[in-house]
């Protein structure tokens, strides 16, 4: 369970030592508060003092004094205030929203932390408020939220799945009134749920340091689904109604198939969760509760849908084939039943009120990556092939959503009036279950409620609605943006339904039940037929294929061919799309026939290309002039070997405008390094530059350069960290120089073929087992077999020494990819191929085996420059800052470079014969052995004193050998600022 948080702790947020003028105007407005309730507390706590009362008289004022603009002083906006106000609002028993909604500008979307006001009396530790409260912050997905009446303000856990049992074992943090005068007491308080606090990230700091649910009561599941976010949690249960259903599905109609069950289910669900919104958003009364009341719950839904059909229209009440059809058998009642009131529970931890709209996208993104599968005995739920090839579902984070939209879609229609917005057309041409449209929506809907906000009178008649005090767009206005504006592809049939329902939703989100009953008496659909908006497509194969010649081993129903102009007649017609952003489908997986007409279609296409590729060069096609392009694809375009061409037609017949990289992988699970190219269909102009953004954390996105497109090729990759400074220091080492390659052989090590020990089956490291390795320890020790060596991978080196793991490996049957014996048998360089920011490397005298994650470097002959000289080469503050200047393949989670890049690095031109030449080499080495000693003797100490000692030395012949090198390169001393700022902490 869910452990007390330490009340004594102190909290992640920074504590000035001397507590500033903020912090002692809030103390003093909290201790005047704590003494006029003191004052008259017998009144204060008696029946006769409500809620409405305490929030105005204290709970108001006391978040105004952690510096809360409570009662809209500051913003009189109504759309970009930080505290959001509800009134009372029950339905079936539960309130609709919490009192109190906490915003940080400039983001009045996602609520920081929400607060629940109660009476005095009775005891504020309740069961059901805590259920009620916790439940507001985990459909919203904040850690905490507050539960007050001014004599208490309890602080709850909102990471679980709130379930009413445990919902009193949730309280993380307690305090009495009294306690708002006791200034330590207080300073926690204000500096957890302050303003400013809030602000830096108090929450998020103080959610990392509660403890995790321990003890028994979490072993027994007390706490139903452990740490599941909602979004995680829904998933798992419409995955269970999914199976549950299909099962039902096939048990009572044994002759339909996979695509059909899979259809029927996914109908049924998206049918059963838009009832359920619409009830939670109290624009439909409770409904699929009652169900099992009837006679049959089935025909009972059948017939909600049928009704609620011609109010609605749109595709989800929209007679479908099979489950409405006399011919389906319905499933077992009880069954169906369960679902239903499982779903429509009023005590349900979901809220559909609550749970944001792209959370509910990012469910089905995942949802929809498995089918049903039936085979003539039973039914299994599988991932689609495409899928399983990919490693699973990676749905695009929300601020990468909002971050592509605000560049691509924000700069379009700033300044743009309504009118001039209704001719323009935004899309998604791998849409998904249409995450990207969602906020593209959201994106146009707040754009037009400010512009009628700000110019009251350019407002038509039925544009606009007052709901709440507020003034806001019509149903109908809504319904025109989305028809004029929002369009989208998929090439699966369930992801377009899907975006359709999200919508929807979209759609509804404010509407109330007195508008949804309006609109129908005018006898007008609340919701728009979206089968021209969204559409079931193969956004890359055209309807060329129909003559038979190009795909004629394929089912075209599969291939699903559009052309743009067919589907979307009007936009192609007047110029093409105005944006088109996304995140549209990685990897390479096209059969030998769609290779071929990839090759003969794009003009972008390579070897292998990646199919974002395709898609870029689809969307810039199908753009208007001066249009934007925005989307999330791999980073390899920057780097690629065969994304040259993408590359060229970027830099030279488009605009390219920011290129965003990331600190970490966006998509969790995902080893893909990820960019963001935002770029504008028009040749660029002499002086043109764009951006290079980094997002260090998903909250924090800073600007790390501005380039000239000519400027950032080096050797035909993308440098996104090119500089004119940099380039003055690389064309001064390369002066004069000569590559690696002509003094060394350079190699990579080998990659192993899985075994059983036996030569069976394959894996990485030469053995699988415990008993493998000691076999092969065993042969190596008695000689039995002179094939084993010891393994030394990248993972073992240090600069100046490896640490070996004891592995051996067979160089023999084993090596997928031979490697001539004289770079395992010989003296060699053995360098990293991952930076870390310097070259890892070292000298390997005896003979082993190096893996492939290492480069291995020989001397040609005894002529050229000794392995030492090169190690202090490279092992330089000149060595990791060179590579990752020239070259254009850094900005990764793991930073590593190739071994063409590593032959060409260039080493300072030696003439033997020259006594100054010579003379610099010997030095180079006399440092470099002494370095080697060094670091060996320090692997070994004992002593913290020979420690210390020794890791002075080292420091030193750091400096000396960095020194040492920038001489034979005859760098200036501004050149060597330049390497030293930038290469930062000599650390490994």
């Amino acid at each position: 369970m869910t452990q007390p948080h330490n009340r004594n702790a102190t909290y992640p947020a920074t504590h000035p030592r001397e507590p500033n003028q903020e912090f002692v105007k809030a103390f003093e407005s909290a201790r005047q508060l704590l003494g006029d309730f003191k004052s008259q507390e017998s009144y204060y706590l008696s029946q006769e003092y409500h809620e409405p009362q305490v929030r105005q008289d204290f709970i108001d004022k006391f978040f105004i004094a952690l510096g809360w603009d409570v009662t809209h002083e500051r913003q009189k906006n109504p759309y970009e205030q930080e505290v959001k106000i509800e009134n009372r609002v029950k339905t079936a028993g539960s309130q609709r929203r919490a009192d109190y909604a906490f915003f940080v500008a400039p983001n009045f979307r996602d609520v920081k932390f929400f607060v629940e006001a109660k009476k005095p009396v009775p005891d504020l530790r309740d069961a059901d408020d805590y259920y009620q409260t916790i439940r507001y912050g985990w459909n919203k997905g904040t850690p905490i939220a507050v539960i007050t009446n001014f004599k208490e303000l309890h602080i709850l856990d909102c990471r679980y799945k709130p379930d009413i049992a445990t919902a009193l074992e949730r309280k993380i943090e307690v305090y009495h009134y009294s306690d708002y005068g006791d200034e330590e007491t207080f300073s926690k308080i204000f500096y957890l749920l302050g303003h400013d606090a809030i602000a830096g990230g108090s929450l998020e700091k103080f959610a990392e340091t509660l403890p995790k649910p321990r003890g028994k009561a979490f072993q027994r599941a007390l706490f139903k689904g452990g740490y599941q976010p909602v979004d995680e949690a829904f998933l798992r249960l419409l995955d269970e109604y999914r199976e549950t259903l299909a099962k039902a599905f096939k048990k009572s109609n044994e002759n339909l198939q996979s695509e059909e069950l899979t259809e029927a289910v996914q109908r049924t669900l998206d049918r059963l969760v838009f009832i359920r919104f619409l009830e939670d958003k109290s624009i439909e009364e409770q409904r699929i509760i009652d169900l099992r009341e009837q006679k049959s719950a089935w025909a009972a839904f059948l017939a909600l849908c049928k009704k609620l059909d011609p109010k609605y229209n749109g595709l989800v009440f929209k007679p479908h084939r099979l489950i409405d059809s006399e011919k389906f058998s319905p499933p077992d009642d009880n069954i169906f039943a369960d679902i239903c009131d499982e779903l429509a529970d009023p005590t349900s931890p979901y809220d559909f009120d609550q749970i944001p709209v792209s959370i509910l996208g990012s469910i089905y993104e995942r949802f929809l990556g498995k089918v049903v599968h039936a085979t003539p005995k039973r039914v299994i739920i599988e991932d689609k092939p495409e899928v399983r090839k990919a490693g699973g579902v990676y749905y695009t984070p929300q601020y990468v959503v909002r971050y592509i939209v605000d560049e691509a879609v924000g700069k379009m229609v700033v300044g743009k009036t309504p009118e001039q917005i209704a001719k323009m057309a935004f899309a998604d041409i791998a849409c998904g279950s249409g995450s990207f449209l969602i906020e593209l929506y959201e994106h146009l809907l707040d754009h037009h409620t400010r512009y009628y906000l700000e110019h009251p009178e350019k407002a038509k008649r039925g544009d606009l609605a007052v709901r709440d005090g507020k003034t806001v767009l019509s149903l109908k206005k809504k319904q025109e943006i989305l028809l004029n504006n929002i369009y989208g592809v998929d090439i699966d049939p369930q992801a377009t339904e899907v975006t359709q329902l999200s919508l929807y939703l979209k759609l509804l989100e404010d509407v109330t039940m007195n508008d949804a009953h309006q609109f129908h008496l005018l006898h007008e659909r609340i919701l728009p037929d979206l089968k021209n908006n969204v559409v079931c497509g193969n956004s890359l194969i055209g309807r060329d294929i129909s003559d038979g010649s190009l795909f004629p081993s394929i089912d075209e129903a599969k291939l699903r061919p559009i052309n743009f102009e067919d589907i979307f007649p009007k936009v192609i017609k007047r110029g093409g799309f105005d944006t088109i952003v996304g995140n549209p489908p990685y990897l390479y997986s096209a059969g030998q026939e769609q290779a071929e007409y990839f090759q003969s279609h794009f003009r972008f296409s390579e070897y292998q290309t990646d199919f974002y590729v395709f898609f870029i060069e689809r969307g810039i096609e199908i753009l208007r002039r001066g249009g934007c392009l925005g989307m999330i694809v791999s980073d390899s375009w920057l780097k690629g070997k065969y994304f040259a061409k993408l590359r060229g037609n970027v830099l030279r017949d488009n605009c390219l405008q920011s290129v965003t990289v990331f600190d970490y992988p966006p998509f969790k699970k995902a080893t893909i390094e990820n960019s963001i190219i935002v770029l504008s269909k028009q040749k660029p102009q002499t002086d043109t530059t764009f951006f290079v953004r980094k997002f260090n954390t998903p909250d924090r996105l800073i600007d790390i350069n501005v380039l000239e497109p000519t400027a950032c090729v080096q050797d035909g990759f993308i440098d996104i960290h090119s500089s004119k400074a940099n380039s003055v220091v690389i064309s001064h080492i390369e002066r004069g120089s000569c590559p690696i390659g002509k003094y060394y052989k350079v190699n990579r090590g080998v990659h192993a073929y899985r075994t059983d020990g036996y030569g069976k089956s394959k894996f990485a490291n030469g053995y699988q087992t415990k008993r493998d390795k000691e076999e092969q320890v065993y042969h190596s020790r008695k000689k039995l077999n002179r094939t084993y060596f010891p393994e030394i991978k990248g993972k073992h080196l240090r600069r100046y020494g490896y640490v070996w793991d004891g592995t051996y490996i067979s160089y023999g049957d084993w090596l997928a990819e031979p490697r001539t014996p004289e770079f395992f048998f010989n003296p060699k360089v053995a360098i990293r191929k991952i930076i870390a920011p310097r070259m890892i490397c070292t000298v390997v005298e005896e003979s082993a085996v190096l893996d492939q994650s290492v480069y291995v470097a020989i001397r040609e002959s005894k002529e050229r420059p000794h392995l030492l000289f090169l190690l202090g080469i490279l092992a330089s503050s000149i060595g990791g800052w060179y590579i990752q200047k020239k070259h254009s393949i850094y900005d990764t989670l793991y930073p590593w470079f190739t071994k063409e890049q590593l032959a060409s690095f260039p080493l300072p031109g030696m003439e033997f014969e020259s006594e100054r030449d010579k003379t610099r080499h010997d030095y180079m080495l006399k440092l470099v052995q002494q370095m080697l000693e060094a670091r060996e003797k320090l692997s070994n100490a004992v002593t913290d004193a020979e420690v210390n000692r020794l890791e002075i030395l080292c420091a030193s012949l750091d400096r000396e050998i960095d020194q040492a090198v920038y001489e034979v390169y005859g760098l200036t001393e501004k050149d060597i600022r330049i390497i030293e700022e930038s290469i930062g902490s000599r650390d490994e």
